[in-house]
């Protein structure tokens, strides 16, 4: 066994996310719904005064700098963008709870089967093991997953350690004292690298959707404040 590269964990871990991504919805469905809710309201409620200003300061002929400094420091622009990131959090917060539970009930399973790891990692031939080469314990194996939070937090420079040799460490596998292993020779699967090729398509393409409609929104606001100035 060697270092596994970067692009097997990667496929390993969207090929898992595959999984765990639509079990964490339904699981956090009952609280979702009326979060996103409040969170359509708060978004809605924000874009409207945002498209009144903006709607103001054209018929105004206010420069721009002059109207972003008075958005900065406009009182209510200042509330509804609070009352917005409440509503995120407030969103984000079941989600994330249930795909930490669920990612750590499958990691753990995985980890300390035959397998060695999760379905993802075996579908590519990978292990995780401890610095001594044995399966990890299921206290290793656990604080091996939550550690995962800080490779996140760091804006996935956590995760892009992985790819420096020669120990290709991610910051999850340093702080839990683990590493993934993968077959001496292996590379990555033509299967692998077209699945990989299809999750950055869709990555991609549900940017563009969601810069679209953020773009829609925001020309409805703005048409919307000419409309209650005029």
């Amino acid at each position: 066994m060697q270092p596994a590269g970067f692009w097997q964990r990667c496929a390993a871990w969207t090929l898992d996310a595959a999984v765990l991504v639509p079990a964490t919805l339904l699981l956090a469905w009952p609280w979702l719904r009326p979060a996103v809710a409040g969170w359509k309201q708060a978004g809605g409620a924000i874009l409207g005064l945002m498209g009144e200003r903006v709607a103001a300061a054209a018929m105004a002929g206010t420069p721009p700098l002059q109207l972003a400094s008075a958005v900065l420091h406009d009182p209510a622009l200042g509330a509804a963008a609070a009352a917005l990131h409440a509503a995120t959090w407030l969103a984000l917060a079941p989600t994330l709870v249930a795909f930490a539970l669920l990612g750590a009930a499958w990691n753990l399973a995985g980890e300390r089967s035959r397998w060695r790891g999760s379905a993802g990692k075996h579908l590519l031939g990978l292990q995780v093991a401890g610095r001594d080469g044995r399966p990890p314990t299921p206290a290793r194996a656990l604080a091996r997953h939550f550690a995962g939070t800080a490779s996140w937090a760091t804006l996935n420079l956590g995760h892009a350690l992985a790819a420096l040799p020669p120990d290709r460490l991610a910051l999850h596998d340093r702080l839990s004292g683990t590493r993934v292993l993968a077959p001496a020779g292996a590379s990555l699967p033509r299967w692998a690298r077209a699945w990989l090729g299809l999750v950055a398509i869709a990555s991609a393409l549900a940017t563009l959707w969601i810069a679209v409609l953020g773009a829609r929104a925001a020309n409805a606001a703005i048409n919307a404040g000419f409309e209650r100035l005029l």
